[in-house]
């Protein structure tokens, strides 16, 4: 082979592993941005299943929450038994005096309260209550009750009664319903018939993230 033509094949030689090289370069690339749009995918896909599971476990615990409200309302004392209104509503709380079967002994009260604090969707109850006394005093100190948080991020929370023909907040109206009520029956049973009183509760809240809102209709005990 003459010196020319063996330049020749070492240059031919040199290109052809320079374009190898090329396509090394190239593949490298290309197998770094499938791994990164692997990754991109895979952190989505896991994501998108944390706020779903994360979502579920808030609505279940917001259907608890829902679903010991209903069992409470349903069992709410009645007036004649606490002397007054068994329900009362202030904003971003609703108390209720309800009964209470403990085991096979006789059936005691509980003062439970439900309250929006800091964001957070709270149940709290008193400890079984068995006198008037016991009562008043637990409707009164109602920061040490035991509570438990149902939600968290929770924006607004809001309380109405059926007071026929209207749902009202203002505990000031259903107050004068019990009052008005314990008046007639002081006098007789059968003067309270048709007397109005709160028959349902409506509560509802909304969530910030994600931007939701929960609505209950439940009937009162009569």
């Amino acid at each position: 082979m003459s010196h020319a033509n063996l330049r020749k094949h070492r240059s031919r030689r040199a290109r052809q592993s320079a374009f190898t090289l090329i396509e090394m370069l190239v593949a490298i690339a290309l197998l770094a941005l499938v791994a990164v749009l692997c990754w991109r995918g895979l952190d989505a896909t896991i994501r998108t299943r944390e706020d779903v599971v994360g979502h579920l476990a808030r609505t279940r615990n917001l259907a608890r929450y829902f679903s010991q409200l209903q069992f409470d309302t349903l069992n709410m004392a009645t007036p004649q038994e606490i002397g007054g209104a068994p329900l009362r509503i202030r904003p971003n709380e609703l108390v209720i005096a309800r009964h209470l079967g403990v085991g096979a002994g006789p059936t005691r009260l509980q003062i439970v309260r439900y309250q929006l604090k800091n964001h957070q969707l709270i149940r709290s109850a008193s400890a079984p209550l068995s006198t008037l006394t016991e009562v008043k005093d637990a409707a009164q100190n109602m920061d040490g009750f035991a509570g438990v948080v149902a939600m968290d991020d929770v924006r607004s929370m809001n309380v109405f009664v059926w007071m026929a023909p209207v749902w009202t907040d203002q505990q000031q109206v259903i107050a004068n319903a019990y009052a008005r009520f314990l008046t007639q029956y002081a006098v007789g049973t059968n003067s309270t018939v048709g007397m109005p009183l709160p028959r349902g509760i409506r509560f509802s809240i909304s969530t910030g993230s994600p931007a939701a809102a929960f609505v209950r209709t439940m009937p009162l005990a009569q």
